[in-house]
């Protein structure tokens, strides 16, 4: 029995590898970069963007952290939670390197400070002028938490609230899925078991422009990634990436809450839906009647 459980976990440790490089190659990939609120475009229009990344991309990037940009009248506010100075971590990256320390755990070397829900870093331009910047998480979080879950949460509903209305006119909608099979292991113990999981990707486009798209990678039902964009002109440089929501590799609960069912209820409806198909689904008698009426019979026949 020991030696039948030693073969398992030799024979399913590359299948797990495999699997999972598998998910990463239909994951897709999305040109973006952190919100500098130096490059920002234009500070005309009022305006609100979110970021959120957990991903592992690139030694050189951020793959903790969340940040909130509000333009109003003018003036940007600019609060950040998992803020890492990026001097700072290219300094990390450089001891790193000479100490030949990178492994497994290179990017917490490097990028220190995680997403834990409280704002620690804010900064405030009026207009093209620095007015304020603080790093200090006790100060920014005491003084600016609520205001930033908040607008954050309110923000990301709105979307998703508008996202649920292009699901509603889907008829007429510009709607796009992309779905596929994830591959099975290839040793599975009792196959009657196994659920086979979809890798899900929707792309959806609301009546004014705004490009919508959500990916459940791992094929799970929740969506971890969320995207928005007017590609109105505004950017932070240079393939800044969306221009609205863009919510990367989720783990976060609260935002699960908001965007967790997004991929799946595009492809089997939501509980809104649900509810009108069964309002309107047909009745037992007008099917009866409708199979009569392109049935017919010869009406010259004799009845028997």
């Amino acid at each position: 029995m020991k030696l039948k459980k030693q073969r398992i976990l030799i024979t399913g440790l590359p299948v797990v590898i495999v699997m999972l490089c598998t998910i990463s190659l239909f994951s897709r990939q999305f040109d973006f970069i952190p919100i500098d609120i130096k490059k920002v475009s234009s500070y005309d229009s009022d305006r609100v963007v979110f970021q959120h990344v957990e991903k592992f991309l690139d030694i050189s990037l951020d793959n903790s952290y969340e940040t909130l940009l509000v333009i109003k009248d003018r003036k940007m506010f600019l609060l950040s939670d998992g803020y890492d100075n990026p001097y700072d971590a290219k300094v990390k990256r450089w001891k790193a390197q000479m100490q030949n320390e990178y492994g497994e755990n290179e990017y917490d070397l490097v990028w220190t400070n995680k997403i834990n829900t409280k704002p620690d870093y804010i900064e405030i331009w009026d207009r093209k002028t620095p007015i304020m910047k603080n790093a200090n998480e006790e100060f920014v979080s005491s003084n600016f938490g609520t205001f930033y879950k908040s607008i954050r949460d309110k923000f990301i509903k709105e979307h998703v609230d508008k996202f649920h209305q292009i699901l509603r006119n889907r008829r007429e909608a510009d709607i796009f899925v992309d779905r596929k099979a994830l591959p099975r292991p290839i040793y599975i113990e009792d196959m009657n078991k196994f659920v086979d999981k979809y890798y899900t990707f929707v792309k959806a486009r609301a009546f004014d422009g705004t490009l919508y798209s959500c990916e459940d990678a791992d094929g799970d039902g929740v969506t971890e990634t969320f995207i928005v964009s007017a590609k109105d002109g505004f950017n932070w440089g240079y393939k800044s990436g969306p221009d609205l929501i863009f919510i990367f590799k989720n783990t976060d609960k609260d935002i699960e809450t908001l965007i967790g069912k997004l991929a799946n209820e595009v492809v089997f409806g939501n509980v809104e839906e649900e509810k009108d198909m069964i309002e309107t689904f047909p009745k037992e008698k007008d099917i009866n009647d409708m199979i009569k009426w392109i049935t017919p019979k010869d009406p010259n026949e004799k009845i028997r």
